[in-house]
């Protein structure tokens, strides 16, 4: 392995602000409107609803309102886990703070969209929420998503001063020649079928003992048929003279790391209980990784010690193009 820097890391402090403003922020808003509406709402409230938008869990207004505080609670122990989880690697830390700000924007804000249809409603067992108004509460959370990311300071460059070590794979290459390398790698189709599948079946189910409705199962059919192309959808890899790129669904933007950030590359294999928690564009103790399966993947260690993993067929062959690459012009 050659020698690196050390890996950047986020301070506590910063991941916390970064975190929790907008829960917390969202919380006293929500806190406040509780308390302006107190004279409006039922009390009991509704505060649990049947897929058909019926209201079929109550509690009191008290409780109900308490609940906003499930927000700042949540983000604050999701970043602690994920935090450390990542060992303060800045990049893949941004991601936990991310995730922390938006899940907990999301329940911060969610009482109070449920308690706007029951203003001025005596009984709260007949009022009912449209399921497009949960929407609202998620376009909120993903807005408080893009601000703790912009919060974060950006790791910058990861230069790598060295060759890659003389363990690591390579392949012969002359002074100027010139040489590409691309592969993908996917979810076999089976599982995918069965992401989208398995929720339409169970919203039939419930449909057919009433506890559904047409719309509602068109909804999921969409998002089920949205889901299992996500997790149909190939990542691909490309190796040439410009470094590493990777482009799956998420993140939008490809994953491009320049060669003269690569300190080294190789193949690993990645397990169907993974160090990434899952599959997609994940985060984990071995830093951030894009895994569309399990099986062969290429990791790649920057030259600050940062590590990016990306499941590939021909993961070997792609360590050793990109060593060679990395390895022109350095000591």
């Amino acid at each position: 392995m050659t020698e690196q820097t050390v890996v950047p890391q986020v301070s506590w402090v910063r991941a916390l602000v970064a975190a929790l403003s907008a829960p917390v922020v969202l919380a006293a808003i929500a806190l406040v409107l509780f308390a302006t509406w107190a004279a409006d709402l039922p009390d009991p409230m509704a505060v649990h609803f049947t897929l058909g938008g019926s209201a079929d869990g109550f509690a009191s207004q008290a409780a109900a309102r308490a609940t906003v505080l499930l927000g700042p609670a949540t983000a604050a122990l999701l970043v602690t886990i994920l935090v450390l989880i990542t060992r303060r690697d800045l990049r893949a830390a941004r991601m936990g703070v991310v995730l922390a700000s938006g899940i907990g924007s999301f329940l911060a804000v969610l009482p109070a969209l449920l308690a706007i249809p029951q203003r001025g409603v005596a009984d709260a067992s007949s009022v009912t929420v449209p399921g497009w108004w949960i929407v609202v509460g998620a376009a909120i959370a993903a807005v408080a998503a893009v601000l703790a990311h912009l919060s974060m300071p950006s790791p910058g460059p990861a230069l790598a001063s060295t060759a890659p070590g003389v363990d690591a794979a390579r392949i012969p290459l002359e002074g100027g020649e010139r040489v590409a390398w691309s592969g993908s790698a996917s979810m076999p189709r089976w599982f995918g079928v069965l992401v989208g599948v398995v929720p339409i079946a169970v919203v039939v189910a419930l449909t057919a003992v009433g506890a559904g409705s047409a719309i509602l199962l068109l909804v999921v059919a969409a998002i089920s048929g949205a889901v299992m192309a996500l997790v149909l959808a190939p990542v691909r890899v490309v190796v040439d003279q410009r470094g590493l790129s990777a482009r799956g669904v998420f993140p939008v933007r490809p994953v491009h790391i320049p060669l003269d950030e690569v300190a080294e590359a190789r193949a690993v294999t990645v397990k169907v209980l993974n160090g990434f928690g899952g599959y997609g564009y994940r985060v984990g103790p071995r830093g951030v990784g894009l895994i569309a399966r399990p099986g062969p993947a290429l990791e790649v260690t920057r030259g600050d010690g940062s590590r990016f993993t990306v499941t590939v067929d021909g993961a070997d062959q792609a360590a050793a193009v990109l060593n060679s690459l990395a390895a022109r012009g350095r000591v």
